[in-house]
This record gives structure tokens, sequence and C-alpha cells, in this order.
């Protein structure tokens, strides 16, 4: 049994104590469920969700009390009623707050594609407009094309149209209410007052098209020059000064000079297994807040 067969198993077995979660669902994780694609109910969401931290948390209790709490265990402790608690908490926090963090991270990860190929997508829409197609032969085509998110969300607009009989504009303002992304929903927007008025489309997409692309090209050229200045920073700052702090350990070893409380081998084994990790992790931790959400 392959691993989208077990979990397919799992959803189904939590659905059984949430099927009626589903009577009134949450409006808020609906359109969240909606926005990222996921093929599954609010109740189901809810259900996996109380389901796998409920069980987390037995099972951190199970290990826990092995490890703290056994006379076999080696971890013997003053106060092991306090580790049990502690473990078995951060395992159910950790997995609690794991589901809401999922769902943004799904949703700004869509935003994120959706403006990435949104200036070459309003290319191509350029191109069939010149051609002398219609807006909803535009949003077919580029919904039968690979790119991205931004095909299955007119993929969405076609099964209103197609399947549920509703007509283009109806369907294009679900869309505008439900994409992530506000620069797509503009776009959005503006080709539904378009389709509603009946003209301009050609002239539009060619001027947002050459917008979008002047905008990428801007936003690549401030990425590549601030991500330079942070590579020369790391360089001639962190680089330099573990380069010097290894020559200064060397050389007050070879003096005999002392350096604190610790000697001139445990500075260095501190300075490379240690110092220098962490001065790592925090750099890098810098650059992907600086830079997750840009496009």
């Amino acid at each position: 049994m392959h691993s989208g067969a077990v979990f397919d198993w799992y959803k189904k077995f939590c659905y059984r104590f949430g099927r009626r979660l589903d009577l009134n669902p949450n409006p808020s994780i609906s359109r969240t469920l909606y926005q990222i694609d996921a093929e599954m109910t609010p109740g189901m969401f809810l259900s996996i969700w109380m389901i796998s931290t409920v069980l987390v948390a037995c099972l951190m209790l199970v290990v826990s009390i092995f490890l703290f709490c056994s006379p076999f265990s080696p971890f013997q402790a003053e106060s092991p009623l306090l580790y049990v608690l502690v473990l078995t908490g951060a395992g159910a926090a950790a997995v609690g707050g794991g589901f809401p963090f999922y769902l943004q991270n799904q949703v700004s990860n869509k935003k994120m594609d959706i403006e990435r190929k949104l200036p070459y997508a309003l290319s191509f829409m350029s191109i069939l407009s010149s051609s002398g197609a219609t807006p909803l032969e535009i949003i077919r085509r580029v919904a039968r094309e690979d790119y991205g998110h931004i095909s299955n969300e007119f993929k969405k607009v076609l099964f209103r149209t197609d399947v549920l009989g509703e007509d283009a504009v109806t369907a294009m303002h679900s869309l505008v209410n439900n994409t992530p992304s506000e620069t797509f929903r503009d776009i959005c927007i503006d080709v539904t007052n378009i389709i509603y008025s009946g003209g301009g489309l050609k002239g539009y997409l060619e001027a947002k098209s050459k917008e979008m692309m002047a905008t990428r090209r801007q936003v690549y050229k401030e990425f590549v020059e601030s991500l330079s200045v942070y590579a020369e920073g790391y360089l001639g700052g962190i680089i330099m000064v573990m380069t010097l702090s290894v020559l200064g350990i060397v050389i007050s070893g070879a003096l005999g000079i002392e350096l604190g409380p610790l000697t001139p081998t445990q500075m260095f084994d501190v300075l490379i297994y240690v110092v220098t990790p962490v001065v790592n992790i925090v750099f890098l931790q810098m650059l992907a807040v600086k830079y997750s959400t840009n496009p």
C-alpha cells in the first residue's frame, strides 16, 4: 500500500468522527480550502486536524512515560511528571499549530506562483486577443496550457460556465472573490469589466503585459542588487571575522596566551562546532525572512 492510499484511508477514518462538522461548515476554512484547491471538505479538514493532534499527544504521552517513568529507562529525572507534561504538550501544540500554518503556507505559495507566471500568461493572452479570440476562448486556452495555478483558476471559471451554466461575468466574479493574489484579482476585475462592456480587451492585455514584464525585470534587478549586498556583507563581515578568530586562536596557542577560562583547543572547538553553525543559521534565517515574499 503506497503513501497516497494510506493517507486516503486516514482521511476517511478521521472523517467518520467529523462528518457532522459539515452540517455547519466554517466559512473561513471553506474559502481557504477552495483557494488552495484542496480536495476535502471543511469537516474533513477539522476532523483530521483534531484526530491528528490527539494521536500525537497520546503517542508523546506514551513515549515520555517510557523515557522518564520507566525503571528501565536511562533518562531518570527528579520530576518525571513535569517532563511528561512538557513533551506531551509540545507535541500536541506542534501538530495543532502546524495545520493552520500549512493552510497559510499553501495560500502564500499559490499567490507567489500566480504572480511569478502572470506576465507570461498575459503575453499569451494578448497574442490570443490579437488573433480575434473572444474573452471566454482566451480563458479556455489559458486553462489548457501549463501556467500553474493561473490555469487552475481559469479551469474553475470554465467549470462554472460549462457545468454549472453560469455566465462568464458571474464566473469571473467568483474567481475575483477567491483568488489569493491581489494583482491577479485586479486584472480579473478589469477583464470582467471589459467582458461586461464588450470591448478594449486587446489593448488592455497588451499594455498590462508590457507593464508586468517591466515590473518583473525591475523586481529581479532589485533582488540581485540586494542579494549582492548580503553576499558582500557575508564575505567581508562574517567570513573575515571567522578567519581572524581562527588566526588569533592559533597565534595565542603558539605564544601560550590564555583565552579566559578556555584553552586555545577548547576555544577552537567552540568556534568551529558552535559559533560558526549558529552564525550561518542566523544568516540563512535572515535571508529566508527577507525574501520569503519576494515574487
